[in-house]
């Protein structure tokens, strides 16, 4: 996996999240919502974003949780697309942000965190997950 997310600042303590004991997760890894409080890796672009591994979870060591932060200051990788300080962070990809589009973005969930820089495709920024 690539892009992981970096933490730069702790704000707030990991928590336990459920997800597949057999499959393994990278630290930084940005995880999605699935029902019953499950999450997985993202993929695509417009998911129900859950928060950002605290460690790594390595495939079958027998762990079906994983500690995972649900706020910090993060630096992330922009996808394709741009970045805008201010601006609402949403998923673009397997650990990659964009800008948010619209209101619905947040109405569905998609928000992850705000932009505290500008950035274009490829480059690295400060998004403050949780908060917008």
């Amino acid at each position: 996996m690539s892009n992981e997310a970096i933490l730069m600042w702790e704000t707030e303590l990991a928590i336990p999240v459920v997800v597949d004991e057999a499959g393994a997760l990278p630290k930084g890894s940005c995880l999605i919502l699935a029902d019953g409080f499950v999450g997985s890796i993202s993929t695509t672009a417009d998911e129900t974003f859950l928060g950002i591994t605290k460690i790594e979870k390595i495939a079958s060591d027998g762990n079906a949780k994983v500690a995972t932060f649900f706020g910090g200051i993060f630096k992330v990788v922009v996808g394709t697309g741009t970045a805008t300080k201010g601006f609402n962070a949403v998923l673009s990809g397997e650990n990659l942000f964009i800008n948010a589009t619209d209101d619905g973005d947040i109405a569905e969930g998609l928000v992850a965190g705000k932009f505290l820089e500008s950035g274009t495709t490829g480059e690295t920024v400060l998004m403050f997950l949780g908060k917008f």
